[in-house]
This record gives structure tokens, sequence and C-alpha cells, in this order.
């Protein structure tokens, strides 16, 4: 089963049940001998469902260096065989205009259990740092399997 998430729909709802969170603040992670900031846009889902599969609290992070990181919590209800959470994102301009793609990033094989085990995952990727700014974190669109 395939399902794609916009980035603010979602988030919205879960903001409005107190889970969600969006942030585009700049982070002082240089060194203090230099003057640069390096700036960061970040995107959090609450909870989403993909077939028998959970997703919680999925985090993309990209800074203005053109890193990034993607991280979540997936689990499975039914199956013994070994299901994979599998999200990519589309990042967009604040008119909708394509920019760049990340992933497909999987998550480790999963098996269920009462309670189902968590499997806490996450994955770096890098993209063209030149296109930092034009990234607008709300139209950013989770495309999700499992």
């Amino acid at each position: 089963m395939k399902r794609t998430i916009r980035g603010l729909a979602p988030v919205l709802a879960a903001a409005a049940a107190g889970t969600g969170l969006l942030s585009g603040a700049p982070a002082q992670a240089a060194p203090a001998h230099s003057a640069a900031v390096l700036e960061v846009k970040s995107a959090t889902w609450g909870q989403l469902h993909v077939g028998d599969c959970e997703q919680d609290n999925g985090t993309i992070v990209i800074r203005s260096d053109g890193t990034g990181d993607w991280s979540a919590t997936t689990l499975t209800f039914q199956t013994h065989s070994g299901d994979v959470w599998h999200s990519s994102f589309d990042f967009k301009t604040t008119a909708g205009t394509q920019l760049f793609s990340a992933g497909t990033f999987d998550s480790p094989r999963m098996n269920d259990g009462n309670p189902p085990p968590r499997y806490p995952w996450g994955k770096h990727f890098t993209f063209d740092a030149s296109l930092f700014s034009a990234v607008n974190i709300f139209k950013t669109i989770q495309h999700s399997s499992c």
C-alpha cells in the first residue's frame, strides 16, 4: 500500500491534537571562531498509518550547508515476515515548484508483537545547498509505503 502525505495538512491536524511541530529557525551550529550561521528548516509528522504499519514523529531536517537528516520510529501490527517502512520526500517552493527529492529511506525489518516493538531509525542525506533558501518546508511531501 502506498500513501502520499502532504507536509502541512497532517501537521496542522497533528498540531490541533498537540503533536505537530514545524520550525524554520536558524541554529547556531557554526564553530565559535566562525561568523557563519547554519540555518535549519524542519518538519515533523505525528502518527501516520500505511497498511499494518505505523510511523511516529517522523522528522525531516535540512540545513543551509546542504545536509539533511530523516528520523522516525516505526512499528508493525501484523507481520512475522519483516515489514519495511519506505519514505521519500519532495521539497518544493512556496509556489509548489519541485526543487529536489530525497530518499527512498527504508526502516529496519520490523516484526509484530504484543505490544509491537518500536524501531527508531534515521538516514543522512545531502542536496544542493544553493536550493536551501527556496525550500518552503511547509510544502514538503512525504511519500510512504510499507
